[in-house]
C-alpha cells in the first residue's frame, strides 16, 4: 500500500541525475516553470510538458498578446498539448533514468498552488533495482502516454521524443503485467475501475472533490453503485456545486452526514485534493487522483469524457485515517451556509475555426515545417514573422496537405533558432493568424548526447551577462558542490527532506554521526573534486570544467576575456533584469513570499547568491564539516568560491558585505591568518603538496590578490574592515604565500599597473578612519578614544617655521615618561603617514599632563621630550614602521627597477 500524502512539496522532489522528467498537467503555469523548477532540473537533458490543449493555449496566447518571448519553450524543454476534445486532466510527474525512476501522481496542476501549496493529495513511487516493487506503476504510468499517442492527442515531434525517453529507461515495460494502482480512463471510466475492486458491502463512503456536476450526478452515481451505509460529503468553503443539488441528493442518501474541511495549519489554503474513500468491515479502499466529482471525469472513459489519472489503495481498517489529519472538520446541516455555488462547467468540445488553425511548428536546420488542422490549397499566401515582428525569408516553399514546408534562408534560421515563437498568417487575413512555438526536437534529443554536463558550469570564468542565467548557473553550482552538510545529507539521504541548517540553539541540526561518509565518497558528486582518470578523451568532470573555466579566465586578464562555447543557452528567464537593492535582513522571510509573488531575477538572484555564500562561509567555520570532506575538496570549493564572490561582486549580484565576509574566511583559510594556520599547514609532506598543487593550478593566489584590492576600496563594515587589514598585513609578509613582483604582475595583467594594485593592497592594510589611526599612538595605553586628535599649528624654529599638525593627548597619562613618550612620538610619525599629513616635522603634545611634550625635526635631525620639568634632547628617533609597510616599500623599488630596465632596453 502507497498511501496518499499531502505534505509533499512537489519542488523538493525534483532533483538528481534522470535522463528525462515528465510532467501531465491540467493547467500549466510555464512562468512557474521556468523560473522555479527548470534550474532544479538542470541536470535532466530532457524536460517534456504535456498539458491541456485548451489551458496551454491560452497560457500561450496570453505570452503571444502581452509579447514574451519564451525562448526556451520547446528549445530548451517541451511545452506540448494533449489534444483531446475533452479536458487532458491527468497529474503525475515522472523521473526517469538508465535503471531507476520516481513517479509522483496526484491531484496538481503544475503551478506554484499545485506544486507547492498544501491542499494536494501525492502519490510517491520509485524504482530501482534494489526497490521494484512499484514497476507496473511504471509501466500503467507509459501505456497511459502511449495511449495518448495511438489516440493521435499529440503532436508527432512529441511522440517522437517520448520514444528516445523510453529508450532511455529500458526497464520500464510498455505496459502493467499484473495489476497497478495506477489507473487511467482512457478505456474505461474511472467509477467502473473503482466497482470492480469493492467486493461486500459499504459500511461509509466519503467523498470530496472541488468541483462537482450542476446536478451533483457523480455524487448520485457513486451512492448509487456502492449503497454505504452512511454518506459522508466534505465540502470547502471554495467548492463549485450548486446547494440545492447536495441537499437534494444527500437528503435521499442512506446516513447522509455534510462537513466542512480546512487545512488546520492554513485555513485558507484551497484543498484541490479529490478522493472517494470507502470503508468496509474490516478493510479501506482509497480513490484519489485527478478526477473530480464529475460525470465527465469519473462516469465517462475519455471516449467522451476527460481524459484522467488516479489511483486505487486497499488497506486495513483505519489504513487511511491519515488523510484527514491535516485537516480540520466539522458538520454543518445545510451547504447554502458556506454560501458556495456552482460555478460552471469545464470547457467543452473545442470550438472549430472557420480558418486553418496552425497546430504545430518544427525547426530542422533551416527546414521549418507549419502542421494546419486542415490542408492548405495550393496558391495560398504564408506570412512568417519571429517573435520581434520581423518577417522571415525562405528560399522555396513546399505544400503537403495539412503540411508546409519552408527552406529558410540562412539568417532566418538563425534566429529561429535561437527560440521563441513564430506568427503565422494566411492570405494577408489577420482574422488567420496563428502563434506557435517550433519544435526544436534535435537540440532537444542533443541534450540527451550530453549526459552529466551542464550548460551552465562553464560560464563561472566569466558570468553570464543576464540576471536570470546567473540565477540558473547558482543552480547548477548548487547541484555539484558539496559546500556544507545539507549538501551532503542530500547525497546521503535521497529524497528526504534536508533539515533546517541549524537549530534554535545555533547548532547545526544535521548531525556528522547521522550522514553516511562511505555513501557520500562512492557519489560522483565526491569523486569529482578528484579528477577523473580514464586516459585520453576521458570526459571532463563538472568540476573540472569549472576550475578549467576560472583558469581560462584568470588566465586572460589585461585581455579580451574568451567566452567558452555556448552550446545551449538555454536557462534564461523571462522578466526583469534589472537591479534591486532589498533588505539583507528580511531574505528568510522573504524566501517563503518568492513562490507567492514575483519577484525580479535580479533580486531573486542577489538573494539566492546571498544564501549560498552564508552557507559556505558558515562550513568554512565548521571544523567538523571540514575534516570529514578532506583537504582537496575543501581547497577546491575555496578556489572557486575565491573567483566566484568577486565575480559576483563586479556584477552588483551579491549583497558587497555578505560576498566580503565569505571572501575573508576564504582566504584565511587558505592562507591562513595572524591566529590560524593555512589550509595546507598540518598536512602530510604527500598531501600538502597535492593541495598546493591544487591551489597553483587554481590560480588561487592571483584570485587572493585581486579580491584583497578590490575589497580595499568596496563597502564594509567596521568588524570586516578591521579582518581586511590584519589578513591584508599578514599575506603581505607571510612567506608562505610570498608575495612578489612576479605575482602582482601576473593578478593585474600588465607590469605598467602592477604599481597600482600595490597602492590597492596597501590601502587594504593601512588603518583608514580617524579613530583607527589614532589607536596606532594611543592604543593600548588605557586612555578614551576621544581623548586624542589632530591640531594644525604653526611653530617657530631656529631655521624655519613648520606648518605642523601637531597630536593632542587630552586625557592624563598615568606614568608617563620621557621614553613613553619617545616611543609615542615614533608612532605619530607613522600616523600621520597613515593621515596623510606631510611634512618633516612631528609633535605630541600631552594636554592632560600639564605642559609635556615631544617633537622631532628630521631635516635639523634633532628633537626634545618634556615630561614634568625633565627636558631630554633627542639626536634620533627610531620610527616603528610596521614590517608590510617595509615590504610594500620594498616590492615598490623592484617595480620601479623593473620599469626603469623596461623603458632603457
Amino acid at each position: 500500500m502507497n498511501s496518499p500524502r499531502a505534505d509533499v512539496v512537489i519542488p523538493e522532489l525534483l532533483q538528481g541525475q534522470w535522463t528525462t522528467a515528465l510532467i501531465c498537467t491540467y493547467g500549466a503555469d510555464l512562468t512557474f516553470f521556468e523560473t522555479r523548477l527548470l534550474g532544479q532540473l538542470a541536470q535532466i537533458p530532457l524536460r517534456i510538458v504535456l498539458a491541456d490543449d485548451g489551458q496551454l493555449s491560452e497560457t500561450l496566447a496570453e505570452s503571444a498578446r502581452t509579447g514574451q518571448r519564451r525562448r526556451l519553450a520547446n528549445k530548451a524543454y517541451v511545452a506540448a498539448p494533449v489534444r483531446h476534445p475533452r479536458a487532458a486532466h491527468g497529474k503525475l510527474i515522472a523521473l526517469l533514468g538508465p535503471s531507476s525512476g520516481l513517479l509522483v501522481v496526484g491531484s496538481g496542476n503544475l503551478g506554484y498552488e499545485g506544486y507547492a501549496a498544501p491542499g494536494e493529495l501525492w502519490h510517491v513511487y520509485a524504482y530501482s533495482d534494489e526497490r521494484s516493487e512499484h514497476l507496473q506503476e511504471f509501466a500503467s504510468a507509459r501505456a497511459h502516454i502511449d495511449g495518448l499517442a495511438q489516440r493521435g492527442v499529440l503532436d508527432p515531434p512529441v511522440v517522437e521524443l517520448l520514444q528516445t525517453a523510453w529508450g532511455q529507461s529500458p526497464w520500464i515495460p510498455p505496459a502493467p503485467d499484473s495489476p497497478s494502482a495506477l489507473r487511467s480512463s482512457l478505456d474505461d471510466p474511472v467509477i467502473d475501475q473503482l466497482r470492480a475492486e469493492v467486493d461486500g458491502p459499504v459500511d461509509e463512503l466519503i467523498a470530496h472533490a472541488p468541483f462537482h456536476d450542476a446536478d451533483c450526478a457523480a455524487l448520485r452515481a457513486l451512492i448509487e453503485q456502492f449503497q454505504p451505509k452512511r454518506t459522508r460529503l466534505l465540502l470547502t468553503d471554495a467548492t463549485s456545486a450548486d446547494p440545492v443539488s447536495i441537499q437534494n441528493v444527500m437528503r435521499n442518501a442512506p446516513g447522509p452526514v455534510l462537513e466542512r474541511v480546512q487545512v488546520k495549519s492554513e485555513p485558507s489554503a484551497y484543498i484541490h485534493a479529490k478522493w472517494v474513500h470507502l470503508i468496509q468491515g474490516d478493510s479501506e479502499t482509497l480513490l484519489t487522483g485527478s478526477a473530480n466529482l464529475s460525470r465527465t471525469a469519473l462516469l465517462r472513459s475519455a471516449m467522451n469524457g476527460n481524459v484522467e489519472l488516479s489511483v486505487i489503495n486497499h488497506g486495513e481498517r483505519g489504513a487511511f485515517d491519515s488523510l484527514y489529519s491535516h485537516l480540520e472538520r466539522s458538520k454543518i446541516g445545510d451547504p447554502a451556509s458556506l454560501k458556495i455555488s456552482y460555478q460552471g462547467a469545464p470547457p467543452g468540445e473545442r470550438v472549430e475555426e472557420p480558418h486553418p488553425v496552425l497546430l504545430w511548428s518544427r525547426l530542422d536546420g533551416a527546414r521549418l515545417t507549419l502542421a494546419f488542422d486542415r490542408s492548405i490549397p495550393d496558391g495560398t499566401s504564408i506570412v512568417v514573422e519571429d517573435h520581434a515582428g520581423r518577417p522571415l525569408e525562405w528560399t522555396s516553399t513546399e505544400i503537403d496537405g495539412a503540411q508546409v514546408r519552408l527552406a529558410l534562408a540562412r539568417e532566418s534560421a538563425d534566429r529561429l533558432a535561437e527560440g521563441g515563437r513564430i506568427q503565422v498568417m494566411l492570405d494577408g487575413d489577420d482574422r488567420q493568424i496563428s502563434h506557435s512555438w517550433p519544435y526544436h526536437v534535435a537540440q532537444l534529443r542533443g541534450r540527451l548526447e550530453r549526459v552529466g554536463q551542464r550548460d551552465r558550469l562553464q560560464h563561472v570564468g566569466d558570468l553570464p551577462e543576464q540576471d536570470a542565467e546567473l540565477y540558473e548557473l547558482l543552480q547548477e553550482l548548487d547541484a555539484t558542490l558539496i559546500i556544507d552538510r545539507a549538501s551532503v545529507w542530500r547525497i546521503a539521504k535521497g529524497n528526504e527532506p534536508t533539515p533546517v541548517a541549524t537549530d534554535d540553539d545555533g547548532e547545526p541540526s544535521i548531525r556528522l554521526e547521522d550522514l553516511d561518509w562511505t555513501r557520500v565518497r562512492r557519489d560522483h558528486r565526491y569523486g569529482g573534486y578528484f579528477g577523473r582518470s580514464g586516459g585520453p578523451g576521458a570526459a571532463p568532470t563538472d568540476i573540472q570544467v569549472i576550475l578549467a573555466a576560472i583558469a581560462g579566465r584568470l588566465g586572460e586578464i589585461g585581455l579580451e576575456a574568451v567566452n567558452p562555447s555556448e552550446a545551449e543557452d538555454e536557462l534564461a528567464h523571462e522578466g526583469d533584469t534589472t537591479s534591486s537593492e532589498g533588505d539583507d535582513e528580511r531574505e528568510d522571510e522573504l524566501e517563503d513570499e518568492l513562490l507567492r509573488r514575483r519577484l525580479p531575477v535580479s533580486t531573486r538572484t542577489r538573494m539566492a547568491f546571498d544564501r549560498f555564500s552564508r552557507r559556505y562561509s558558515e562550513a568554512l567555520a565548521d571544523s567538523g564539516f571540514i575534516e570529514e570532506l578532506g583537504p582537496i575538496p575543501a581547497a577546491t570549493n575555496a578556489i572557486i568560491f575565491n573567483h566566484l564572490l568577486a565575480r559576483l561582486v563586479e556584477r552588483s549580484a551579491i549583497s558587497p558585505l555578505v560576498a566580503l565576509d565569505a571572501q575573508l574566511g576564504t582566504w584565511a583559510f587558505l592562507w591562513g591568518s595572524p591566529d590560524i594556520a593555512g589550509i595546507a599547514e598540518g598536512l602530510d609532506d604527500e598531501a600538502a603538496e597535492v593541495v598546493r598543487q591544487v591551489l597553483r593550478e587554481g590560480h588561487a593566489k592571483v584570485a587572493t590578490v585581486r579580491g584583497l584590492a578590490a575589497a580595499a576600496d568596496g563597502p564594509a563594515s567596521g568588524q570586516d574592515v578591521a579582518r581586511l587589514r590584519e589578513l591584508t598585513q599578514h599575506l603581505l609578509v607571510d612567506e608562505d604565500f610570498s608575495l612578489s613582483p612576479d605575482l602582482l604582475e601576473e593578478s593585474v595583467g600588465a607590469a605598467a599597473m602592477a604599481s597600482g594594485l600595490l597602492d590597492s593592497l596597501s590601502r587594504a592594510a593601512s588603518p583608514q578612519g580617524p579613530t583607527d589611526i589614532l589607536d596606532v599612538v594611543v592604543g593600548g595605553l588605557g586612555i578614551a578614544r576621544g581623548s586624542a586628535h589632530w591640531r594644525k599649528e604653526t611653530v617657530r624654529r631656529a631655521r624655519a617655521n613648520y606648518d605642523a599638525t601637531t597630536l593632542v593627548v587630552t586625557e592624563t597619562l598615568p606614568g608617563l615618561t620621557p621614553a613613553l613618550a619617545t616611543e609615542m612620538l615614533g608612532r605619530v610619525v607613522v600616523a600621520a603617514s597613515f593621515a596623510g599629513h606631510p611634512g618633516e616635522y612631528w609633535r605630541i603634545r600631552f594636554e592632560g599632563n600639564g605642559s609635556a611634550v615631544a617633537f622631532w625635526d628630521a631635516d635639523a635631525e634633532d628633537g626634545i621630550v618634556m615630561v614634568d620639568g625633565d627636558d631630554e634632547d633627542l639626536d634620533a628617533l627610531a620610527v616603528p614602521w610596521p614590517s608590510w609597510m617595509s615590504k610594500v616599500e620594498l616590492l615598490r623599488e623592484e617595480l620601479m627597477q623593473r620599469s626603469h630596465v623596461a623603458a632603457s632596453a
